[in-house]
């Protein structure tokens, strides 16, 4: 039988959004390579959650390159700066009427599915989840918040997906400013990001502190200010409704940026800061933390 929905990627966000699925009764198509397949193909896939293990399995994947057709919905959950040359490999296999759904962090994966092929094509996602790799194919997910928002203009094709997210736990409405819901992500992400990979400490120990909440909240205004100007409505008090996320998550997490930047890893700044960066730049609102922090991380 077809999956009706593939999941590329089997990272943190991977991890959670096929496991949530198969909780739900919508066993996905995982879409991986290397020892993260080998893993899934001969243990599953494991979720940690609270000293608590879970092992999804047998588990429906495949390479990249074995696939023949993809399906109707795909997931795309690998790093942002994967996605253009990812996008390239899947054109000639993607249907009429594919729908590539976004999860990424920020703006920069949207934007290249937009300009690869056409708004009609790409959903925008907004997930907020705590969770990283342990080892390929074994992912760690924090308790407390579990959240992906889901664009209704394209309810048809995605209220099951919501259904079944719901029914595995996880909050996933379909909601009509789905590009509202993605500055309020930034305006958590963004300082959360950038204050944790500077003090290497967990968002606990940075909530605690009042140097690194002024910072956190200079950097949520400066989001707001450029979201503002596109439009979109942001709440009177930026830094304040920032913080109040964090508050949300368990105080042990660290953000996937401050992970790769501490290992020395690639990183998602071009992909993070750029596109505020740009929407700063074309209605002329002078972000200068923003731009210290680009220029720092972007070489």
């Amino acid at each position: 039988m077809e999956a009706a929905v593939d999941v590329i990627g089997i990272g943190g966000a991977g991890g959670f959004i096929a496991s949530s699925l198969y909780k739900g009764g919508l066993p996905p198509r995982v879409i991986t390579r290397g020892a993260a397949l080998k893993q899934l193909r001969e243990t599953g896939l494991t979720i940690l959650t609270e000293n608590r293990r879970s092992i999804y399995a047998p588990i429906n994947c495949v390479a990249l390159d074995d696939v023949q057709q993809f399906a109707p919905l795909v997931v795309l959950t690998t790093k942002s700066y994967d996605v253009p040359a990812l996008l390239d490999e899947m054109a000639s296999r993607l249907t009429a009427d594919t729908l590539l759904i976004s999860v990424q962090n920020g703006f920069a994966a949207y934007d290249a599915i937009c300009q690869a092929f056409g708004p009609e094509r790409a959903a925008m996602g907004v997930l907020y989840i705590g969770a990283r790799i342990v080892t390929p194919g074994v992912i760690d997910i924090k308790p407390g918040i579990a959240q992906l928002f889901l664009p209704s203009t394209h309810r048809g094709r995605l209220e099951r997906l919501s259904e079944v997210l719901e029914q595995a736990g996880v909050e996933a409405p379909l909601v009509d400013d789905i590009e509202r819901r993605m500055w309020m992500k930034q305006l958590f992400l963004v300082p959360f990001a950038i204050v944790n990979t500077e003090m290497r400490q967990p968002i606990g120990k940075v909530r605690e502190d009042p140097a690194a909440r002024q910072r956190w909240g200079a950097i949520a205004h400066e989001v707001a200010t450029i979201a503002m100007a596109c439009g979109i409505s942001m709440p009177l008090d930026p830094a304040a409704e920032s913080l109040a996320v964090a508050e949300r998550f368990d105080p042990q997490a660290d953000s996937s940026f401050a992970r790769d930047v501490w290992a020395g890893r690639p990183h998602e700044a071009e992909a993070l800061f750029a596109p505020l960066l740009q929407r700063a730049h074309q209605h002329g609102i002078f972000s200068p933390l923003l731009e210290e922090t680009y220029h720092q991380y972007v070489k």
